[in-house]
């Protein structure tokens, strides 16, 4: 179309164009000046409702913690995107407002209205004049309008990809700090178990509560609640993952609400119930094994360390009993707690589930069917009192029967025991076949004294086949992944004059069990040569460990 066309038609178009050429100066003027500024003033608009921008000033528009969680949500989960909205909406308003009051209202109606003079009318032509170019500014600044809106709508898509693209960045983090915690259990083959008795369950995710509050987070984890981090409604910021710190908070059982150890999830667990008669020397032997790693550890060997406090404090209230010439009360529990102990090499590591149940618990097929952490256990310590086999006793002579009754001999027969215990391992677990046993015979200082007995030079399955427990070996050999035989004197190893090399060599059974699950730990030499022990020289020769 030429411009010649535009005056071809209606005059009243014609005269349109001329006006708008005419006007066309003023219009562009206006338009360049509006535009800008309302763009300005959307930008700085939409940045103040944005605020409060001075640090713990308060907002009404952050929803408080509510529901089951006592955190706040993250600001990417929904609160950006409120706040998106609402300033949006502010700077258009802005805008609008700026268009109305600002120049329609404020300058087109002065330039419509103005036409007096300071002292007098104003002339006609001078009234004409400005009531004509007023047009022309009312359409720059509506136009300059529009295109500052135009440039808001587009920027504020911009600002809505970039946006979701963050949160979508945030989101799919979270996802894989989850796939990586839970590709650590599943790669480490860690799983987390309740230790107290009566619950024994698997925990999926504990219970963490807040430092400050002592609130329970029942959902630790990266999430709509941060990714890296949460904020507890306390104003207590909380770890949210395991590569984060977060196995460092107290943690409890989702289940039974009871403590669990400290870093629980940071390391493999092996559990390991001790399994003898009533005063067999369990509770003996479990006290000489955690000393045996305590002492391997200040000879640099490894590391070891309690996992709670409170078993820190009972082991050494019982060494302190034991050096003073005491003992180790029985187990009482029906269900047993177990002694939780951190061993380690460099950086590997595993966290130890020590079970030490009465005797009693094994006595009878329904009793043995309640101790709910035999489902659970990685390896057995069978304890072995030998005296307690009516096969060895009775072929004691008199002189030495009495000293061995003084060692308090076990009610049953470590052949019963493992009988019982083999046949339900199998239905409870499942994994029999896989699971590692170290027998350790027991009271080791008294059988060296019994002159009718044989000696130890054979090895220890060598000597209970002599001494006619060769069936208790043989079916360890058949029903069990892998077995080995150690006699240890947890007396020697603990009491009141202590041998250190006894002392290492009671932790032998238990780094044997760990090498099984791949915590290899450099062999220590044997604590004794083969043959018969000398006996160490005591006020009463006939003192030994009893449960």
């Amino acid at each position: 179309m030429s411009p010649s066309d535009l005056f071809s038609g209606s005059p009243w178009v014609s005269a349109l164009v001329v006006l708008l050429f005419i006007q066309s100066p003023v219009i562009v003027w206006n338009l360049l000046r509006s535009a800008p500024v309302a763009y300005a003033r959307f930008v700085s608009e939409t940045g103040k409702s944005l605020g409060p921008w001075r640090p713990g000033t308060y907002d009404a528009r952050v929803r408080p913690p509510g529901g089951t969680e006592p955190a706040y949500r993250a600001y990417w989960a929904q609160q950006a995107w409120t706040d998106a909205v609402s300033a949006t909406a502010v700077g258009a308003t802005d805008i609008w407002r700026r268009v109305v009051d600002v120049w329609m209202k404020d300058r087109v109606r002065s330039m419509w209205n103005l036409y007096r003079k300071p002292y007098g009318r104003r002339e006609t032509w001078e009234v004409l004049f400005l009531r004509f170019f007023s047009v022309g500014v009312a359409l720059g600044a509506l136009l300059g309008s529009l295109a500052a809106a135009a440039t808001a709508a587009a920027t504020t898509l911009v600002f809505g990809v970039l946006l979701g693209a963050g949160c979508a960045a945030l989101v799919l983090a979270a996802l894989c700090l989850r796939g990586i915690d839970t590709g650590r259990l599943v790669v480490g083959r860690i799983r987390m178990k309740c230790p107290h008795p009566g619950c024994y369950h698997s925990v999926a995710l504990p219970v963490y509560r807040c430092p400050g509050c002592r609130h329970p987070h029942r959902s630790l984890r990266p999430g709509r609640y941060g990714v890296l981090r949460r904020v507890c409604e306390c104003g207590q910021v909380l770890r949210t993952s395991f590569l984060t710190g977060r196995h460092r908070l107290d943690a409890e059982c989702p289940e039974c609400s009871l403590p669990l150890p400290d870093g629980l999830g940071s390391a493999r667990l092996v559990h390991v119930p001790l399994i003898g008669g009533t005063s067999s020397g369990k509770s003996m032997l479990l006290q000489a094994m955690v000393a045996g790693l305590l002492a391997r550890m200040n000879g640099g060997e490894l590391s070891v360390r309690f996992a709670r406090d409170a078993d820190r404090r009972e082991y050494e209230r019982d060494a302190a009993q034991l050096a003073s010439g005491g003992g180790i009360g029985k187990t009482t529990a029906v269900q047993p707690t177990a002694v939780m102990l951190y061993v380690g090499k460099r950086y590997r590591k595993r966290l130890l589930y020590l079970y030490d149940p009465r005797g009693e618990n094994l006595e009878s097929h329904e009793r043995l069917r309640e101790q709910e952490y035999l489902a659970h256990a990685d390896a057995l310590v069978l304890v072995v009192d030998a005296l307690a086999d009516p096969s060895v006793y009775d072929g004691l002579p008199p002189d030495e029967r009495t000293r061995a009754d003084l060692a308090s001999p076990s009610a049953e027969s470590p052949m019963h025991t493992y009988e019982r215990l083999s046949g339900e391992l199998a239905a409870m677990s499942g994994r029999r076949r896989q699971t590692p046993v170290a027998v350790v015979v027991t009271k080791k200082d008294v059988l060296h004294r019994l002159d009718s007995l044989p000696t130890l030079t054979d090895g220890v399955d060598g000597w209970l086949r002599a001494v006619g427990l060769e069936n208790l070996v043989r079916g360890l050999e058949h029903d069990f992944g892998a077995c080995r035989f150690t006699a240890l004197s947890a007396q020697d190893a603990v009491g009141t004059q202590p041998h250190p090399a006894e002392r290492r060599h009671a932790a032998e059974p238990v780094l044997w069990l760990l090498g099984r699950t791949g915590l290899r730990i450099k062999k220590a030499r044997p604590a004794v040569a083969s043959g018969r022990i000398p006996p160490r020289p005591t006020t009463d020769p006939g003192v030994a460990e009893s449960s």
